[in-house]
């Protein structure tokens, strides 16, 4: 099982890109829309105290969420390219052409040619049965499962662009900073708690709390501490020195794959807070200021998993024909060859059976105004926070959001910034019981010239009948200024 650089790279390309067919990451265009019940806590777990609804009820949801910096398809659309790559009797790439063929329809890749750092993440996830309901005027209780994916790598030194790592001679030294790469798929049951609180003359401060329990599918992690370095030597060859990596793995990374349960637990928590202010009329304030931290939390594989330590403060060679395998199990072979490589013969690289992936933990600040009732116009900014060197990571997103909203029926249009590189526009749909959207509509749907990313949600969710809160007591005094009058807060 042999790749030269190049056709490893095309085959990276297109899992990147065939992995839209997972389903995964709710959009940013879709938790902003007032209406949007209890998966508005997926991004503010504070938000579900103002929803307009008695009850919701998502039956279930999907998305996805890829993006990356080290290759694209030109002028391609992704939701054309994953119709043809499920149906196809036929795939093949050409290395020399930078092209891949889906039976007769040939695409073409390339690399950028800048030198920023590397970094890649595709996400997914599936929203299983989630409610909330209203308890008592200011509360709102819910439950959600979701099962979730996650790979990312970030921050890799620019030499290891295709055209720069191309450009350097053989033997030269390539410094390698610290790395981290990490996989893993996991399911999530999640309690959720929001409650609010009458502040000042005619403000409400709300809280939100989201605590789950996190059961271990699969995982892997590859990581290496600063100050290593690395020589090309031609063909597929390399010298490492100073060599300090581990990697980790549960059993689906091998091929003699005997798992038929969760391979670790661990915990995790979303917490959030707004301020809102600023009535407007009966249907609510105008105005809400909020702040949240998600994905605090980590899992612990510990059940089939594999810790594999190389040190060596010398120079290793690692021969690319060394590693042309005939047999199935060539992951186990290639752990053992690299382990005579690195310890010349000597000890096993195996240093434990356990090891830990952090949650994607992020910081998300927003921002809403709602002119009248059906409209409203939202800044939401969400980034990596990175409380430890080894953790998932889903990149920055800073989008404008504005939204047409009524209770059976919405649309909203986003524009946003991703990773600071790329620029996009998202479009949101409900009717009913269904929602769906993209929040990068050029290259998801309508072609781009490079593409290098995409995203795509849709759910199915009902909720109460009654389209309105009017008959319901929602208000509030505030500090007597308004002679004890009711301010209704939750009509929408």
């Amino acid at each position: 099982m042999k790749l030269s650089f190049r056709a490893a790279t095309v085959l990276f390309a297109t899992f990147l890109i065939a992995t839209l067919r997972l389903s995964a990451q709710q959009g940013l265009g879709w938790v902003t829309d007032p209406h949007a019940g209890v998966t508005s806590a997926f991004l503010q777990p504070a938000s579900t105290s103002a929803s307009p609804y008695d009850w919701d009820f998502t039956l279930s949801a999907a998305g996805v969420n890829v993006r990356n910096n080290f290759t694209f398809l030109k002028n391609a659309a992704g939701l054309s390219f994953l119709r043809q790559l499920s149906g196809a009797e036929t795939f093949t790439y050409s290395e020399t052409e930078f092209s891949v063929a889906i039976d007769d329809q040939v695409y073409f890749y390339d690399f950028p040619a800048g030198r920023e750092s590397v970094y890649a993440t595709v996400s997914a996830e599936i929203t299983g049965p989630s409610f909330s309901v209203q308890v008592g005027e200011f509360t709102r209780l819910g439950a959600f499962t979701r099962l979730r994916a996650a790979a990312s790598t970030r921050s890799l030194d620019a030499s290891f662009n295709y055209y720069p790592y191309d450009a350097f001679a053989n033997g030269a030294d390539i410094p390698v900073r610290e790395t981290y790469a990490s996989a893993a798929a996991w399911g999530e049951i999640v309690l959720h708690l929001s409650r609010a609180f009458a502040v000042g003359y005619d403000g409400e401060l709300r809280l939100g709390i989201s605590p789950k329990y996190l059961l271990g599918i699969e995982g892997a992690s590859v990581f290496n501490p600063a100050g290593s370095s690395l020589q090309k030597l031609g063909g597929d060859s390399i010298m490492i020195s100073n060599l300090n990596g581990e990697l980790a793995f549960t059993n689906a990374f091998r091929q003699e794959y005997d798992n038929t349960g969760t391979t670790g637990a661990g915990f995790g928590v979303d917490l959030g807070v707004q301020y809102a202010w600023g009535a407007v009329g009966d249907s609510g304030f105008r105005y809400t200021l909020g702040l949240s931290v998600l994905d605090m939390g980590s899992i612990t594989f510990d059940r089939g998993a594999q810790v594999h330590r190389f040190v060596n403060t010398g120079d290793v060679l690692l021969d690319g024909e060394d590693y042309d395998f005939e047999s199935d199990n060539y992951t186990d072979e290639a752990l053992q060859r690299l382990s005579q490589a690195v310890y010349d013969g000597g000890l096993t690289s195996l240093a434990g059976d356990e090891f830990t992936v952090n949650l994607p933990t992020a910081i998300s600040a927003q921002f809403s105004v709602r002119p009248i009732e059906e409209v409203s116009f939202s800044a939401v900014y969400r980034g990596d926070l990175p409380f430890r060197a080894r953790q998932l990571t889903q990149g920055s997103q800073l989008i404008a959001a504005a939204h047409y909203s009524k209770w059976w029926y919405g649309a909203g249009l986003t524009a946003g910034i991703y990773d600071w590189d790329r620029v996009n526009i998202g479009l949101q749909l409900r009717l009913g019981p269904l929602y769906l959207g993209t929040d990068e509509l050029f290259g998801m749907i309508l072609k781009r010239e490079e593409l290098s990313s995409g995203s795509f949600y849709v759910g199915l969710r009902v909720h109460d009948f009654g389209g309105s809160k009017k008959g319901r007591s929602k208000g509030r005094s505030r500090n007597n200024r308004r002679g004890g009058k009711a301010v209704k807060c939750y009509d929408f």
